[in-house]
This record gives C-alpha cells, structure tokens and sequence, in this order.
C-alpha cells in the first residue's frame, strides 16, 4: 500500500469541549446541566479608574452597576451576565462561546475605558452548572453553608462560598418556565469531577 505523500495536507477540525462533557442529570425534582464551555472574561479597574469603570458599567447594564452581591443581565448582540466575583473585580459570563471574549468586552465596554481595566479571559478556568427544579434547596441546605432560600437570594444575587471544600460562586437566576428556582454554580475547572460530584451525591439526585 502506498504510503501518504509527504507534502499532502492534513485538515483537522479541532471541537472545544468542558471538563464534564456536558453532563446532564434529571430527577423527580431537580435537574443539573453543564453549561460549560462558555466564555467568561474577567474585569477589574486599575488604580484610581474605579469611577470611569462604574460609569461604564452603568451604562452597559442600564442600570446602577452591580453591588457586591446583585448581578445584572446584559441583553443585545453579546447578551451576558455581570457578576461580582471579588473585590473591585467582575465576571462578564456570556451566553455562549464567543470568539474573542478580551475584543468583544473590550468594545461592550468602550474605547475610552477598556484601557483603564484589567481583562482576563477566564473561559477554561471555570465550570458552571445549573441547577433547577423544585427540590434545589434540598440539595443546597445539605452542601452549602449560607442561605439560598428566595427570601435570602432573590433572583440576581450572588454569593461566594464553599461548597463541601470547594470555593463556589452561586447566582440565583431568573425561575424557569414553571416558577422553580435556577441557580448557577460556579467552581473552578482544576476540580470539576470532585465538584459535580459532591452535587450528584446529594439528594434529590440520590436519596439518603
């Protein structure tokens, strides 16, 4: 058999996958969806553009930019949520996969500004899964130490955690189309094996 000519040309097409594959699990009661891979792009004002950057952030979010604990949903072509992850620093977490996400909030947030922040493209660091379904706060109340009852996390709010030993970032998302509660949880990409399951393990997933 003949072998390949050396200047024949080989054509890869290279699939960008998360760390769970796209996991997917569905109970009576909840549901817990991989929504990775997705882009995220941190932000943060450099020292002494703390005021510009809020200026800019009022405006994308048409609103007062977010506190340390309340996101704000971004609508349009590059439809995103802001959240607070740290100190003075953000996480643009877009819908999807973007193909430049340091270009694309670099234009959402402006010419005149996107000089005066720190961006960093945070989209293999992180794993986000959802979780939905009338039963979340049975799965919340046995891995999580705060509160994420409605009436302590409204939709829109944002807190950094620990979930088992895991450092998480939960964000109470809007209900879904049956009034259930959603939640996004965030951990780091290192430890998404341990991170799901930890979740899995707990009820209504699998019963105690």
């Amino acid at each position: 058999m003949a072998s390949p000519s050396t200047n024949q040309k080989l054509n890869f097409t290279l699939t960008a996958s998360g760390p769970l594959d796209r996991h997917c699990t569905i109970v009576d009661g909840a549901s817990l969806v991989d929504l990775s891979p997705r882009s995220i792009v941190s932000v943060s004002p450099f020292t002494g553009n703390k005021e510009a950057f809020d200026t800019a952030i009022d405006k994308l979010c048409n609103s007062a930019h977010p506190s340390a604990t309340k996101a704000c949903e971004i609508t349009g072509k590059n439809a995103c949520v802001l959240l607070p992850s740290a100190h003075s620093q953000w996480f643009l977490c877009f819908d999807g996969e973007v193909p430049d996400p340091i270009a694309t909030a670099s234009d959402m947030l402006g010419k005149m500004i996107s000089d005066r922040v720190a961006m960093t493209d945070q989209s293999d660091a992180w794993v986000t899964l959802e979780l939905t379904g009338p039963l979340t706060n049975l799965t919340l109340e046995r891995i999580c130490p705060i509160d994420c009852s409605s009436q302590a996390m409204p939709i829109g709010t944002t807190a950094r955690t620990m979930i088992e030993h895991l450092g998480t970032i939960i964000l109470r998302r809007p209900n879904d189309a049956n009034g259930n509660p959603c939640f996004w949880l965030m951990s780091a990409r290192s430890s998404a094996t341990s991170f799901l399951h930890v979740i899995t393990a707990s009820p209504p997933f699998t019963p105690q």
